[in-house]
């Protein structure tokens, strides 16, 4: 078996003592916590000793004495925190950003915490599947140059990888916001070179360089978020999705719910809605799902479903 990173060891070793009732002896999490299994006793002894050093450098309250570990659960309830929806936001994105590691279910279970205290995110309106979410493919580079371009109203050139065709272009940009959308994150801004309004999808952005001094910035003409909304607008279309009972609130929340005559479905029926917003919310609630009409969003859903976020929009 693998070693497990120090993090995730030490964290196992303070999530056990806190659900346990009493003291425990090293050989306890020896047997019981991952990560300290198959070692001698006194090789076990030294690294329990190591991981309570580094976690009380952490602030974590464990002790070991005498041989037993214990944690001090009334040191280590946290002062309550309030997030605004931008920084809840934040902390909601760097939860993508760390699935794929092996402290991704800590940081998924840290969220879930704040969620259920109230704290709200705007980057994730429909949770498809993990390899559909951009916020896993943005190039981290890139996107902290963008982020500061956008606080400081810096002009930014970067280079845009067009869809299809395996061109780079380099474009000019006065950049307003990361706009996320069906799952996807796209840079909404002023185009220099064309002077419009222009949408890129943040993915196929590479290379990002920024003018320091920029003097005629161009202030953005509206909500960032609408702009992308109606840049990005497609065919609109009518849709019934049968689902279970009281679920895929998503979808109800733009048409109307017609509960089913045997009270375990419901029929979700949308009218001149967005298509592709139909394709992707519907693939996004797919374990929900239990009939698609009409027969092409069907067919766009399961196609999506089986390509794992196939498809482009925008530049």
């Amino acid at each position: 078996m693998a070693e497990l990173e120090p993090e995730v060891r030490q964290a196992n070793l303070a999530f056990a003592l806190l659900g346990s009732p009493r003291r425990r002896e090293t050989a306890w999490g020896g047997q019981h916590v991952d990560g300290y299994q198959h070692r001698s006793q006194e090789a076990l002894n030294l690294q329990i000793r190591r991981d309570v050093a580094a976690l009380r450098l952490a602030g974590v309250p464990v002790r070991y004495r005498d041989g037993q570990l214990s944690l001090d659960r009334e040191r280590y309830e946290l002062a309550p925190v309030d997030l605004t929806e931008e920084e809840a936001s934040v902390v909601g994105l760097a939860v993508d950003l760390s699935q794929r590691g092996s402290l991704g279910a800590f940081a998924r279970s840290g969220w879930t915490k704040l969620a259920a205290s109230g704290a709200t995110r705007t980057f994730d309106s429909a949770p498809l599947a993990s390899a559909a979410h951009d916020a896993t493919q943005l190039d981290p580079d890139a996107f902290h140059q963008l982020l500061g371009a956008i606080r400081h109203n810096l002009r930014a050139h970067f280079d845009f990888h067009v869809p299809g065709s395996g061109r780079v272009q380099r474009r000019m940009v006065d950049p307003w916001s990361i706009v996320s959308l069906n799952t996807r994150a796209y840079l909404v801004g002023w185009d220099v070179d064309r002077d419009a309004e222009r949408v890129f999808r943040a993915t196929r952005i590479s290379d990002v360089t920024l003018v320091r001094d920029t003097t005629d910035f161009h202030s953005p003409t509206g909500d960032p978020g609408e702009i992308v909304r109606e840049l990005l607008r497609g065919p609109v279309t009518d849709a019934r999705i049968t689902v279970g009972a009281g679920t895929a609130e998503e979808l109800a929340a733009k048409g109307a719910r017609e509960p089913g005559s045997t009270g375990e479905t419901d029929t979700i029926v949308l009218g001149e809605v967005e298509r592709d917003w139909v394709v992707r919310t519907t693939a996004a609630h797919a374990l929900d799902v239990r009939a698609i009409e009409p027969e092409d969003i069907r067919r766009d859903v399961l196609a999506l479903l089986t390509q794992a976020g196939g498809g482009d929009h925008g530049e």
